[in-house]
C-alpha cells in the first residue's frame, strides 16, 4: 500500500471495528497500516471480507489474524503444503536436475538445513526417511518463516555442479520451475550475483 491508500484503509478498518462494536484510535489505524504496508489494499479488503464472513468470534480480529490471511494461511498449514511440494519434486525430478521453487523460505530450508538440493534428494528414498524428513522440514520451515529466512535464485543439481567444477559452463542445464511458474521466475530474477552453487561449494569448504 502507498500513502494514497491510507484513507481507504482507515475507512475499512473503522467499518470493520464497527461490525464488532469497537472503535479504533488514529494511532491504532496508523500502526495497522504500517504492519500491512507490504500488501495491496485490495488484498487487505479481501482479508477483511473473509474475516467478516467466516469469523465466529465476537472479538475484534487482531493484526495477526489479518497477517495469517494476507500471507496465505497458518504457518503450519503452509509448511505442510511446501513439504509436500518438495517431496513431489524430489520424486519427479531427482538430484541431477537443477530446480527453483516458488517460495524463498522453502529454498532456504533446502540450502541451509539440508545443504542443497542433491543432499536433500540423497537422504530420501524410503517411507521412513520421507516421514522423518517431512516432519523435520515442516518444523524448520515454520521457524525460518517466522524469521524471514529466504534464499532466491535456483538450486543446482548434480549435473550443474559437476559441469561447473569441470568448467563446462556451456552445458549447464536450465532450472526446472516448481510450483507457481511466475513466482519461481521472480525468485530467479531476484538472485544475487553469487550463484547458489558457489555458496554451496564454499559451505563444503568450511566443513
Amino acid at each position: 500500500m502507498t500513502r494514497a491508500d491510507f484513507k481507504a484503509f482507515s475507512n475499512l478498518m473503522q467499518a470493520l471495528a464497527e461490525c464488532y462494536g469497537k472503535t479504533l484510535s488514529a494511532q491504532g489505524i496508523a500502526l495497522r497500516f504500517q504492519l500491512f504496508a507490504s500488501h495491496d489494499i485490495a488484498d487487505v479488503r479481501r482479508a477483511a471480507m473473509s474475516i467478516l464472513s467466516t469469523r465466529k468470534y465476537t472479538s475484534m480480529p487482531t493484526p495477526a489474524d489479518f497477517l495469517e490471511l494476507l500471507n496465505g494461511g497458518l504457518p503450519e498449514d503452509l509448511a505442510e503444503v511446501e513439504a509436500g511440494k518438495v517431496l513431489e519434486a524430489v520424486s519427479e525430478h531427482g538430484a541431477y536436475a537443477s530446480v527453483v521453487f516458488d517460495n524463498a523460505v522453502t529454498q532456504a530450508v533446502i540450502v541451509r538445513a539440508y545443504r542443497g538440493w542433491p543432499q536433500l534428494c540423497s537422504i530420501l528414498g524410503t517411507e521412513e526417511s520421507e516421514l522423518w524428513s517431512r516432519r523435520n522440514f515442516v518444523k524448520i520451515w515454520q521457524a525460518y518463516s517466522r524469521q524471514n529466512v529466504a534464499v532466491t535464485g535456483h538450486l543446482p543439481g548434480l549435473t550443474e555442479l559437476e559441469n561447473s567444477r569441470n568448467g563446462f559452463l556451456e552445458a549447464l542445464p536450465c532450472p526446472i520451475l516448481i510450483g507457481d511458474r511466475e513466482k519461481a521466475r521472480s525468485l530467479l530474477r531476484e538472485a544475487d550475483n553469487l550463484p547458489i552453487s558457489q555458496i554451496l561449494l564454499a559451505a563444503e569448504g568450511d566443513k
